[in-house]
Formats: structure tokens, sequence, C-alpha cells
């Protein structure tokens, strides 16, 4: 996370992970093995801590923030969370075996966002002209630029920035009339 795949050794790693190379080494073959299974635990991650809330999401609005709110909060809160990211931005340097299964993953997440926006659109409560391709991008876009400015220790906690995050993203495509910011 701090310095990047490429600029990253797995001397460094071992280092940090209080291992030997060697003792690294034992668990996985290589650096991109070692990124795949990290990829593959923030897709869990992600995948328990925003996708399993919206099986009890009384409407469409609901699981639209609670998605969101959940997948905000996740990248602001320091720990497993942030490894969300790697998904995003190191992607290209796995093996193109393993970037098909991250990819499908990450589609799949997104397939759940458009289809909610879908349905939304259905129920007439989207702002009109709303294409869901491109809503759908635009938030999972600022929900992962939270990455980028968030630092933990500042004037927002992780609550916080999750609420105004997932706020905004429901007003930029919901009807003016069928906000609702309890919904999480």
């Amino acid at each position: 996370m701090e310095h990047g795949y490429e600029a990253t050794s797995m001397n460094l790693i071992a280092e940090r992970a209080d291992l030997t190379k060697p003792g690294l080494y034992y668990h996985f073959k290589s650096k991109q093995e070692l990124l795949f299974a990290i990829m593959s635990h923030a897709m869990d991650f992600l995948e328990k801590e925003t996708l399993a809330v919206t099986l009890s999401s009384s409407s469409n609005e609901q699981r639209l923030k609670r998605i969101l709110f959940g997948h905000a909060r996740m990248i602001a809160q320091e720990g497993e969370g942030t490894f969300t990211v790697l998904v995003i931005d190191e992607t290209h340097v796995l093996t193109p075996d393993d970037r098909r299964m991250i990819t499908h993953r990450k589609r799949a997440y997104y397939e759940v966002i458009r289809a909610t926006l879908n349905e939304l659109g259905k129920e007439k409560k989207l702002r009109d002209n709303i294409d869901t391709t491109v809503a759908a991008f635009s938030l999972l876009g600022m929900v992962m630029w939270i990455s980028k400015w968030y630092r933990p220790g500042g004037p927002l906690n992780p609550e916080a920035v999750a609420d105004g995050v997932s706020d905004l993203a429901l007003a930029a495509v919901l009807r003016d009339d069928r906000v609702d910011s309890r919904a999480h």
C-alpha cells in the first residue's frame, strides 16, 4: 500500500511481516501470488461487508445506501478494507488467469450496483436521463477516491466519511423527493 507493487520487494514484505524471506516463500511462490491472495482477501471482505447487508434491505434505496456506505467506511477504516484499493491500482500486474478471476469478481460487484440502479429506475426514483452504467461506475469512483484523500486521525472519522459520500452519491442519482439519508 505504501510503495506500490513494483517498488515493494519480497525482502521488505518479509521484514514488515516479521518473517524470513524463505518463510515468506514457503507460503507464496512469488510476489504476484501474494498480491493475488491479498486481492482475493480484499474482495472476500468487500463482499462480506457490503453485499451481505443487501439481503436485509427493505428497499432498493436502502440497498444502494448500504452498499455505498459499507464500501466507503471500509476504505476509510485502517486495516483490511484498505486493501480493496489494490484491486483497482494493481490488477494489471496479475497473471492473465488471476486477472480474469479478480475482474470477474469486480464486475459482479459492479453489476449488483447497476442492477439496483435499474430497479430504482423502474420505480421512477432515479433522476431523469440517468444512464445506470455511467452512474454505477461514477458511484464506485466516488467511493474509491476516498483512498486518495482521506487520512485517519483527521477531523472526519470513517463513519462521517461514509455518511457524507453515500448521501452525496444518492443525491446525485435519486430524484430530489426520494433521497433518504437515514437508509443505513
